[in-house]
């Protein structure tokens, strides 16, 4: 990790790639959302977030994730 500040999930642009650095909250919330394959250094892909469910891509699969979820998911930006 390097000196950028991390950013909710939920507050990326569309378009961006960036690079998962954390997964906030408990141990359930946490064990779900790696359960789905989301994983700190994993990198992802914002499909569309702006109403509704936030849509993210790993490779060719994608993934919708509630709003609520997407803001426990901490992100860097990948150059």
């Amino acid at each position: 990790m390097n000196n950028e500040i991390l950013v909710p999930l939920g507050f990326v642009s569309e378009g961006k790639k960036v690079r998962i650095v954390s997964i906030i909250g408990g141990s359930r919330i946490r064990n779900r959302i790696i359960e789905m394959g989301l994983r700190e250094g994993i990198d992802i892909t914002i499909i569309k977030n702006s109403f509704g469910p936030v849509i993210i891509a790993i490779g060719q699969t994608r993934f919708a994730l509630g709003r609520g979820i997407s803001f426990k998911i901490l992100t860097e930006s990948v150059n």
